[in-house]
């Protein structure tokens, strides 16, 4: 199971194809967004990569609440109550290299943007923030398991060949809101934004 995604209702074999995708996340300012765009633009042309992610889609995921035949009601629900309760401080998110993450044969690898520690730590506490609230909702508060570790990253492109790490210039930006978004699979356009929730200064 991905770290970033919490366990649901299981899926039954013969159930329809799961289109539709709940998860959280923080999004960029539109200097950065531009900025990661043009980076990809870079990288693409440098190590002859396809499939950049649309400046309009670019996002750094917190929590995902998996993918599903059709939109939850209950789930969604679920995800705004736990929101709701969640309390952190806006931070400053910094990126500085890039490299790819290894994925299954076959399948297309992300090249994502990553960061030194130091530049997480904000994001790291809003990650574990949200991932307490979301448990508490299901288990209550003596149930609530440690948060997996993540690696906080904004994917630019996918490609079956590998990008070796390397840093590039770094971007950096003050999050002050997080975001619950909707993905339609098959969707060219940005995400539908579900709920989003501003961080205390």
């Amino acid at each position: 199971m991905d770290a970033h995604q919490l366990p649901l209702a299981g899926v039954e074999p013969d159930a329809p194809r799961p289109n539709h995708h709940l998860f959280f996340a923080v999004l960029p300012e539109p200097g950065a967004a531009q900025a990661a765009a043009d980076l990809a633009q870079t990288l693409i042309a440098r190590h002859d990569l396809q499939a950049q992610v649309r400046a309009q889609r670019l996002h750094a995921t917190l929590l995902s609440l998996g993918w599903e035949p059709a939109l939850s009601p209950r789930h969604l629900q679920w995800a705004r109550d736990a929101a709701q309760q969640v309390r952190a401080r806006a931070f400053s998110l910094r990126f500085d290299r890039v490299l790819s993450f290894r994925r299954a044969p076959q399948a297309k690898r992300p090249c994502v943007l990553c960061g030194p520690a130091d530049g997480q730590q904000g994001f790291i506490a809003l990650y574990e923030a949200l991932h307490a609230a979301l448990w508490s909702q299901v288990r209550g508060l003596d149930g609530v398991p440690p948060a997996p570790h993540i690696t906080p990253h904004m994917t630019l492109c996918y490609s079956r060949q590998a990008v070796p790490e390397q840093p590039v210039p770094p971007l950096e930006w003050t999050v002050r809101r997080f975001v619950l978004l909707h993905n339609l699979r098959g969707s060219p356009g940005p995400y539908e934004v579900l709920g989003e929730w501003p961080l205390a200064d």
